[in-house]
């Protein structure tokens, strides 16, 4: 059992990391990331539509690749959200394991109130 409350609520499905990590335009930004970076940025570096960068940005926040840092003052900056992803045969299926970024309670539960936000937000 983890000690941190939120690990399961914040744990990212099979499916969502499998889809970002398979997709040629996750790849490149998740390679251009080395330092926190506004999707203005990314689409500039990566050579990309807005569009589609705020598209995949988006996709890899939800698999817990990223992270998103919304100040409310200016842009939302997107870092790297992982140090590692494992794929493995256990028992006739693949299993996934993301190793996050270290990450205090604090920013954790601050991440999960944004995205309650974000869904309200959406149903209005």
């Amino acid at each position: 059992m983890s000690t941190n409350p939120l690990s399961e609520a914040l744990e990212p499905d099979f499916q969502s990391v499998f889809d970002s990590l398979t997709s040629t335009q996750c790849r490149t930004v998740l390679r251009t990331l080395d330092s926190p970076m506004t999707a203005s940025e990314i689409a500039d570096v990566c050579d990309m539509p807005r569009s589609t960068v705020y598209r995949k940005l988006e996709q890899m926040v939800d698999a817990g690749l990223l992270t998103k840092r919304d100040n409310g003052q200016s842009a939302a900056e997107y870092t790297l959200g992982f140090r590692e992803v494992v794929v493995t045969h256990h028992s006739g299926g693949l299993e996934l394991s993301v190793s996050s970024q270290s990450r205090s309670a604090s920013d954790q539960l601050s991440e999960l109130w944004a995205e309650v936000r974000t869904e309200t937000n959406r149903g209005e």
